[in-house]
Parts: structure tokens; sequence; C-alpha cells
């Protein structure tokens, strides 16, 4: 039987319907969120301060909620609350569209982000809690997403052609059916009721190097982790996710400002990247189907981030003719990490959650996602602007300290050897006759 936790060429069963209503949902934000600005801006007619307030507020709520909610759906409130929230983000956002009071806006655009984020962390955790592979179904829906946020972003085109009430309005309520049929989703998935099933055989689980047995990641459990992992988890995501605002942000800043390469290969730049992690994120998810490789995975992220920052820092040091060979190569080493990122995130957040944890350890992962997409955009693209030879090196050192908080998630060092070490905890078994056994077994391990 093949490991549970090996992302394969298909998605995981029973997540077929979640990752559908997955891509359709992010078609639909995809383009929301890249037209809420100009909404904002030039439909509703508010000035730049209270419209950038707005998407703030929008990204504060969101990392607001994550905690809460995964105490929720760890307590089986999970289906109330992704049906909830998704019914509640399908009624705001097209009503949006109507509004033009700052007030109004601004209050419906907090409540909206909030919602929208509790939805988020309930599908992580049916995809990490409800399937027998929980790495590979994340992988797969973050495939989904980034296909539907692509496509989000060529439907936004027309909107941002019309720039009409009447389009916006159209077009929000389009987004408002997503996420009813989200809610629908929510409420008739049996995954909230599902268990893992039988537990791989020794021999078809992955081997340490010196050959000792390593459990796949749901074997995996809480027996020795840290008491603060899930807080160290946080930190590290909301720091090591900087490639996402080096993306949007940061790069458009410096080709623009800094390089003598037309604006309009920023669309080339951030296309390679789409097409890499689209093709790649599920197979680099393989190295990850064991807490230590998921740490070598999240801390290895920093690594190929932190290279991307040194090449775009000397890309206005070269001849013209090189720099655009500099951002392309500053782009892949950018998706390399975003990748690595990613999987290591999911592993971890799977390794260290028990059966009754995952939308704890979800949230937790979304919160760190939530708080550097609020706060990354100000802090960093003031950073390059304000300092545009110091902030590479700052930024180095930032994508350290988020390495080092990496480490603070794993179980404790062995003072023997001085290396991290992997404990296997409790698992849960579904046995023939459909009763649930906990088998709990500890088994150290040094890494390579």
């Amino acid at each position: 039987m093949r490991s549970r936790l090996t992302p394969g060429l298909r998605p995981p069963q029973h997540t077929g319907a979640l990752l559908s209503v997955t891509l359709l949902l992010s078609v639909g934000k995809g383009m929301f969120l890249a037209t809420a600005l100009i909404y904002l801006l030039q439909v509703a007619g508010l000035g730049t301060l209270t419209a950038t307030a707005g998407m703030t507020l929008w990204g504060a709520a969101s990392a607001a909620v994550t905690i809460p909610t995964g105490k929720l759906i760890d307590r089986g409130r999970g289906r109330v609350v992704g049906t909830v929230s998704a019914v509640g983000v399908a009624v705001l956002i097209p009503v949006l569209a109507h509004l033009r009071t700052p007030g109004a806006l601004l209050a419906v655009l907090f409540v909206a982000g909030g919602l929208d984020s509790a939805g988020n962390v309930v599908r992580r955790a049916l995809f990490a809690g409800g399937t027998d592979d929980s790495l590979g179904a994340l992988a797969w829906a973050r495939t989904a997403s980034n296909v539907g946020f692509a496509l989000g972003g060529l439907c936004s085109v027309w909107l941002l052609t019309e720039r009409s009430a009447g389009a916006f309005q159209a077009g929000y309520a389009a987004i408002g059916v997503g996420y009813v049929v989200m809610a629908a989703c929510f409420a008739a998935t049996a995954m909230f009721a599902r268990r893992p099933v039988d537990a791989p055989a020794a021999s078809e689980r992955p081997l340490h190097a010196e050959g000792a047995t390593e459990r796949p990641l749901r074997a995996e459990g809480a027996a020795r982790r840290p008491p603060r992992a899930g807080t160290a988890l946080a930190a590290a995501t909301a720091t090591l996710t900087i490639h996402a605002t080096l993306l949007s942000v940061v790069l458009p800043l410096w080709v623009s400002g800094h390089t003598d390469v037309p604006v309009a290969v920023l669309g080339w730049l951030v296309a390679l990247n789409a097409v890499i992690t689209i093709g790649g994120q599920i197979p680099v998810s393989r190295l990850a189907t064991t807490t230590a490789r998921a740490l070598r995975c999240l801390r290895g992220s920093a690594v190929w981030t932190a290279a991307c920052c040194a090449l775009l820092g000397v890309v206005p040091l070269v001849p013209s003719d090189g720099q655009l060979y500099l951002l392309i190569a500053a782009t892949v080493t950018l998706t390399a990490g975003e990748m690595l990122e990613a999987a290591g995130e999911w592993g971890l957040s799977a390794t260290l959650a028990s059966a009754g944890e995952h939308g704890y350890f979800q949230s937790a992962c979304v919160l760190g996602e939530a708080t550097q997409s609020a706060a990354g955009p100000l802090l960093v693209g003031g950073l390059v602007t304000a300092l545009p030879v110091l902030s590479w090196p700052v930024l180095i050192a930032v994508i350290g300290v988020g390495r080092y908080l990496a480490g603070l998630i794993v179980p404790p060092v062995d003072s023997a050897a001085g290396r991290p070490v992997a404990m296997v905890g409790a698992t849960e078994v579904h046995d023939k006759g459909g009763t649930d056994e906990r088998l709990a077994q500890r088994q150290q391990r040094h890494l390579p």
C-alpha cells in the first residue's frame, strides 16, 4: 500500500469535490483581490489612505480569526463554521459593489476578511484531518488555488477594463455564487466524519538513512513535541512566507525603479512563477513526508529565498543586457523557496497535530500567512524603498531569523549528539470493525 502521505499523481480519495470547489472559489477570490483596490478608488470614490485602510482591515481580520476558528474546528464545529463563513462572504462581496459610504465599505471589508479566513482554515483542516493523505491533499489544494488565482487574474482584466458600477456588481455577484457553492460543499461533505485508514506496514514506511524506520507524517503525533510548537510554527511561517511579498510588492518596485528592464517583463516573471509552482508543488511536496524532511524543507526554503534577495540586490550593478537573466534567476530561486516553504509548513502542521488538533495547527499556519500578507507589504516595501542598498542584507538576516524559528518547532535536541531528534508519537488506526484504537509508540532517531 502506498504511503498515505506521499503526494501522488492523482488527488487523494474523497477530496475531488472539495478540490473542485476550491478551484472555483480561487477564481473568484483572485478576481476580487486583483480588482478590490481599483473598485474602492475609482468606483466607490474613496481616497488612497481610506482604500488602503480597507484592504488592511481585510488582512487584520483574516489574522484575528484564525486561532479561534481552529479551536472551534477541533471541538467539532467545523461544518457550522465553514458553512456560516461561506454564506456570509457570499452575501457581503456582492453587497460591497453597491456601497459608496466609507464607513460601510470598511466595515464590510473587515467582516468579509474575517469570514473568508475562517473558511480557509476550515478547508485546510479538512484536507489535513479528513483524508488519508494529508500532505497530498494540501499540495493538491495549493495547486488548485494557484490555477484558480491565475484564472481569476485573467477574469479581472474585463473588470479593470470596464471599471463601471454595473460591471463590478455583476462580477462580484458571480464571486458570491462561488462562495454559495463552497457553503453547500461544507454542509454536505462527509470529510468531517472521516478517520485515517489502517497504517502502512513497517516495510512500507520511509526508512532513515541509517536504517531506522520512520513513520509517515500522520503516524507522528504530539507525544514529545515542544509545548509552544504551534506558536513557533506561526512565527516561522509569518517570516518565511516573505517570498509572497517579494513577488507581489518588492519585485515590481525593484524592476520599475532600479533596473533598465521594461516593466512589461514583470508579467512574464509572475507567469514563470505560476507555471513552476503549478507544475512543481506536488512533486516538491514528496520531499516532506516525515517530520525531519518537512523541517529540512522549511529551513531550506530560507536559503533559496535569501539567494533571491542576494540576486535582486546585485541586479542594478550589472549591465543592462545581464539584468534580465539575473531577474529570471531570482524568480526561479524565489519560486523554489516558495515551494519548499509550503511543503515544510504542511508537513510539520500534519506531524505535530494529533487527531483532534488539525484545526489548531492549520490555523497557526494561516495566521502566519495572514500576518505576512497584512504587514509584509508595508514593512518590506518601505524598507526597500528607504534603503535600496542596505535593505537586502537586512532582509537576508530576517530570513535567517525565520530559519532559526523553524528550528524551534521540532522536538528537543539530543544532548549526546547535539542534533535534533524526531519522535514518533500517537497515531490513530481504524480497524475492520470500525473501532478506533490509539497505538502509542516513541522512537528516537538522529537527523543525518
